[in-house]
This record gives C-alpha cells, sequence and structure tokens, in this order.
C-alpha cells in the first residue's frame, strides 16, 4: 500500500525510563517515504524499547507520535509467539486472519508451507519456520511500514537468506534493528544509532 504525503511518522520529544533508568529523553524523528532504517547501538541501550513504541506495542513517558493517516505498520518481534501452538499451520492462519481456507493456503504457499505441511502443529516449526509464519500473518494486510527487531538472530543459513530475499521484495518503509552488518548494509538506507539516549 502506498503512502499519501511524505512522512511515514514524526517523534516529538518521547521519553522512557525504567525504574532509574533512563533509556531516552526529548527523543525527535522523523521517518519518510523510502526510508529503510537500521537502529542499532548497544545492548540494553533502548532499541526494542522504541520499536515497541514505534509499533504502539508500548506508550513513551512523554511526548507523542503523529502517523501517516494512510500507514499501516506490523511488527515482527525478537520472540515470535503464536495464540495457540497446539493448532496447525493452517488453523493458526485460519483463526488469527479470519479467512477462507483456500486464501489461507494460497498465503502459505507464498510463504513457503506446501501439502501437508500445513496441518504441521506450530510447536514443532523451527526458528526460522517461525519466522516465516510471522511474517506470513502480518504481511497479509497490506502493510506499508515494517518492523523487524533482529530478523537474522539465531537463524540457520537458510532461513537467514529466505528472511532476506522477503526483506529483499518489499517496497514500503522499513524500520529495524539489527547486529547483522551484511543485513544492514544490504537493506539500510538510514541509520539511527542509539547512543547514551540520543540518536
Amino acid at each position: 500500500a502506498d503512502f499519501s504525503g511524505d512522512n511515514v511518522l514524526k517523534i516529538n520529544d518521547i521519553s522512557k525510563s525504567f525504574e532509574t533508568k533512563s533509556l531516552f529523553d526529548s527523543l525527535s524523528l522523523t521517518m519518510r517515504n523510502g526510508d529503510r532504517i537500521a537502529l542499532i547501538g548497544d545492548n540494553g541501550s533502548g532499541k526494542t524499547t522504541l520499536l515497541n513504541i514505534i509499533s504502539k506495542n508500548s506508550y513513551p513517558d512523554t511526548g507523542s507520535i503523529v502517523y501517516n493517516p494512510s500507514g499501516k505498520s506490523a511488527m515482527l518481534p525478537q520472540i515470535i509467539s503464536f495464540a495457540d501452538e497446539n493448532r496447525s499451520i493452517l488453523d493458526t492462519m485460519l483463526y488469527d486472519l479470519n479467512v477462507s481456507t483456500q486464501t489461507a493456503r494460497n498465503r502459505l504457499a507464498s510463504f513457503l508451507f506446501f501439502g501437508d505441511e500445513v496441518f504441521d502443529s506450530v510447536k514443532t516449526l523451527s526458528g526460522g519456520e517461525r519466522s516465516r509464519l510471522k511474517l506470513c500473518e502480518i504481511m497479509a494486510g497490506d502493510i506499508n511500514l515494517l518492523i523487524l527487531d533482529e530478523p537474522t538472530n539465531h537463524l540457520d543459513i537458510t532461513s537467514r537468506e529466505w528472511i532476506e530475499e522477503a526483506v529483499e521484495e518489499y517496497s514500503g518503509a522499513l524500520l529495524f534493528v539489527s547486529h547483522d552488518r551484511f543485513f544492514i548494509n544490504k537493506f539500510a538506507n538510514r541509520i539511527w544509532e542509539l547512543r547514551d539516549g540520543e540518536i
């Protein structure tokens, strides 16, 4: 889906603290249409927290974020979970997306889940397969802002290559955390480095 206007989102003076630790204070940033931003920084600097705030899974202590009215975002978190891990791959799509069996099977096939494999239980999937299934779910809604939190972490080579191919085919705005220099060099056209509470 295309954005109307130039800005994807505008972050206005947001702050976030946990107990006595301030992660960032008075952070102001603008993400524009066409941006593919790598958010980098040391562990514990607040990268995942910032992603969670931008994806509306958390809230800043102060400040605000203004989103493009035509924006539709989705996030692939570090830790991937599903509503019911005992469900089959197919049932997960049917319940979570409320689509027809044929639509679910078509989407699953485009994410490399074929034949009887769709009847396998979600809890038996590898890390790479779980990432694929979650991407299959979240990218069903014509999103134009994709947020990824360390998407290649702990994946085997085949799964990493598949994730890279999927991101390469995606043409919308992209914001991701990664320590993978190859992934950053391949996909980022901007870098946000979070250091000492500032970008």
